[in-house]
């Protein structure tokens, strides 16, 4: 865990000094990678929590407890994530221009998950099940939020 972090902290330094200058075709690819690659994790430790909440899993405090750390770390990194402005450069992304149109209104969101994130390593350690349930359900909806303003429709 440590290891990935410490990727993923030096893959965004790496664009730390290009946020303002356009970037080259490798910079912005390496950019998006970066940001799909926080977003996949945060997917991937969010989906089974939104399982449990929906009884679809059985619930399991301890996981949520890791899984909401994780998902605490991981939000905290999103708006270096996108920092760097990849519209110029021809990548795939479902990124939608309003996140550098609207660069004010995007922190607000992230800062709801970032928040939202805090809340559920909150509930996790007091290990009441309904206030896990709860921010969970806070948490999906500042993730979904985020996504309907600002992700390219599937």
């Amino acid at each position: 865990m440590i290891r990935g972090k410490f990727v993923v902290a030096c893959a965004i330094l790496a664009f730390a000094g290009t946020v303002d200058a356009e970037l080259n075709q490798d910079q912005a690819e390496r950019a998006v990678e970066t940001r799909q690659s926080v977003l996949h994790l945060m997917g991937w430790n969010m989906a089974p929590l939104g399982a449990m909440a929906r009884d679809r899993i059985e619930f399991d405090a301890a996981r949520v407890e890791t899984n909401a750390a994780r998902l605490s770390a991981l939000s905290q990194m999103m708006a270096d994530a996108f920092a760097a402005d990849t519209r110029a450069n021809d990548v795939t992304t479902e990124a939608l221009d309003v996140i550098w149109e609207q660069p004010d209104d995007f922190a607000a969101k992230i800062q709801n998950t970032i928040d939202a994130g805090n809340g559920l390593v909150s509930a996790a350690a007091t290990g009441d099940e309904g206030a896990m349930r709860e921010a969970i359900g806070a948490l999906g909806s500042s993730c979904g939020s985020c996504h309907d303003d600002f992700r390219l429709d599937d």
